[in-house]
């Protein structure tokens, strides 16, 4: 029977997962590269203004997903 494995905090995989590099090639320094550390491949290749772009997309996210607290206000 399947069982699933316990989910782990997202952002913390892909800390752990994802690499994100700028490029050292002769007339590339506008790009950065994602590196997946697992399957050892380059993931998508980006533009390094677009990189703050990626890093707030993911605080976004990781503030949507955020565990919720209890919000009950004292009457």
């Amino acid at each position: 029977m399947f069982s699933p494995a316990p989910l782990a905090p997202l952002a913390a995989v892909a800390a752990q997962r994802y690499l994100i590099v700028p490029c050292e090639a002769e007339g590339c320094q506008d790009l950065s590269i994602i590196w997946d550390r697992l399957e050892e491949q380059v993931v998508d290749v980006i533009s390094a203004a677009a990189l703050n772009r990626y890093t707030d997309e993911d605080a976004l996210w990781d503030e949507f997903h955020a565990p919720v607290e209890d919000l009950r206000m004292a009457a």
